[in-house]
């Protein structure tokens, strides 16, 4: 992406987020929101997929269907990540979440890890990037985000008040994508549609931080069989991968390299 470095600045020194049009052609955003639906439905009753009132969240997405494959290394997401985070980045969580009809702000919030610390936080390194697909279109009426414009510079929890005078919703057409800083200040809006509103979320860090979600959730060996060297660095397999190889030598007496 020629325009890579001015993406970047908007990220941490901007707005804190950036919206990238149609990365997604609309026939691939309606088979990955036709393929969360389905995943909901089929693991609802098996008690795998996260109720907190309107909303779900399924977890372990890379491993449900070649389409998740595709997006959470997508290059020109991939790119933009590693000119913030560097190229030895990991995946911390690649999930959906369904606003239903009626869904209300899930509330204000920076992102993991960030969350997990005590304010201010540092500014640097950046410690979480995050990226949600639209895979219908974003509108006023069915959930779209809201950012707090320039809140990542602040280096602080969300103050309610505040955001409430600056934040911006950020609406799009399917296939889009949003990637921010993890600590603009973000939230869900409500979705007053009368279908659900899907999304799909990636949360990507340094390898130095813990990842927010097991990569091996719902594992399945076809996906890692098949998967590119990015995709198993982003899973933490490249690392599994030399972990072996080592156990494999002390076991046999050879320890030198």
């Amino acid at each position: 992406m020629n325009d890579v470095v001015s993406v970047v600045e908007k990220i941490i020194d901007g707005k804190g987020y950036v919206l990238i049009p149609e990365l997604l052609t609309r026939t691939q955003a309606e088979k990955a929101r036709s393929l969360v639906l389905e995943i909901s439905e089929k693991e609802k009753p098996l008690g795998k997929v996260l109720l907190d009132e309107q909303r779900e969240r399924i977890y372990g997405l890379v491993y449900k269907g070649e389409i998740f494959e595709l997006m959470v290394q997508h290059p020109t997401v991939i790119e933009v990540i590693e000119n913030i985070l560097g190229h030895d980045m990991t995946l911390g969580t690649f999930s959906a979440h369904i606003l239903n009809p009626g869904a209300k702000n899930m509330g204000v919030h920076v992102d993991y890890p960030y969350w997990t610390m005590k304010p201010p936080f540092p500014a640097y390194p950046v410690l979480e990037i995050q990226v949600i697909w639209m895979v219908e279109d974003f509108t006023q009426e069915n959930g779209a985000p809201v950012f707090a414009p320039g809140s990542q510079k602040l280096c602080n929890s969300p103050d309610l008040v505040h955001f409430s005078q600056i934040a911006e919703k950020v609406t799009g057409k399917a296939g889009s994508v949003i990637i921010s800083h993890g600590l603009c200040w973000h939230d869900t809006s409500v979705n007053s549609a009368d279908q659900p509103r899907v999304s799909i979320l990636g949360n990507y860090a340094p390898k130095f931080v813990r990842p927010l979600q097991d990569p091996s959730h719902d594992m399945q060996q076809e996906v890692i069989d098949r998967a590119s060297p990015k995709l198993k660095q982003l899973l933490g397999y490249e690392f599994k991968s030399a972990l072996y190889k080592d156990v494999q030598r002390i076991r046999s007496g050879n320890w030198s390299r």
